[in-house]
């Protein structure tokens, strides 16, 4: 049976309490918890377990959530246990994800649409690949980054919206797509962002997000 997966309700709900079904993979699944999954380019939340420290957090095909556990639990299945996630870390990361949906607005406005062929986020930064020959002027990617500074400094709401079919579907303003990650309610909460290019392969252009702090 798929975990119950708090986060998709309240992704600001740092505690909770859950109810040991099972081990496997060297981890413990709950029937209900907090902790993010890692899924859709999103890294997999941090935390504890009672007394145990989680280490990360993954899905299988089926919903099911595993918490990787660093040492071996003092509880079993049937126990009741309290979870707590790395707040700080995640709330990171749901400034960053939000950022980089925004980032990317900026960027097919400036450049073009390209297509995206992969993506990732975690506390330190969003990395999102593009098909793209050649280099991304410098000058324009700057200017991406100062219309993504204007637009997250004003103050727009986040809304997460789910359908009939239980897609997630994800706006700020003009920006719309579908996504189940965790974000933040309003884009003043990221704060200010750097953006930098790379180039991981020929024909392939990477842009990296980072919160200016």
């Amino acid at each position: 049976m798929a975990t119950e997966r708090l986060y998709d309700d309240d992704p600001y709900q740092e505690r909770f309490s859950g109810t040991v079904v099972g081990f496997r993979d060297g981890g413990v699944v709950l029937d209900r918890t907090a902790f993010y999954a890692e899924a859709g380019g999103q890294a997999g939340d941090m935390g504890t377990l009672g007394d145990t420290r989680v280490v990360d957090t993954k899905m299988d095909e089926e919903g099911v959530i595993i918490h990787i556990l660093e040492d071996p639990p003092g509880f079993g299945v049937g126990d009741v246990v309290e979870g707590v996630i790395n707040w700080d870390r995640r709330h990171r990361i749901m400034r960053l994800h939000t950022a980089s949906h925004i980032m990317e607005h900026f960027l097919w406005k400036h450049f073009g649409y390209m297509e995206r062929t992969g993506s990732f986020v975690d506390d330190s930064k969003d990395r999102a690949d593009y098909i793209h020959e050649g280099r991304l002027d410098p000058d324009v990617l700057k200017k991406v980054e100062s219309d993504s500074n204007d637009f997250l400094a004003e103050d727009h709401p986040v809304v997460v919206e789910v359908d009939d079919e239980g897609l997630r579907h994800w706006s700020c303003g003009p920006v719309e797509m579908l996504c189940a990650g965790t974000h933040v309610r309003n884009t003043r909460e990221v704060g200010a962002v750097r953006l930098r290019r790379r180039n991981p392969g020929r024909g392939v252009e990477r842009v990296e997000t980072s919160l200016a702090e």
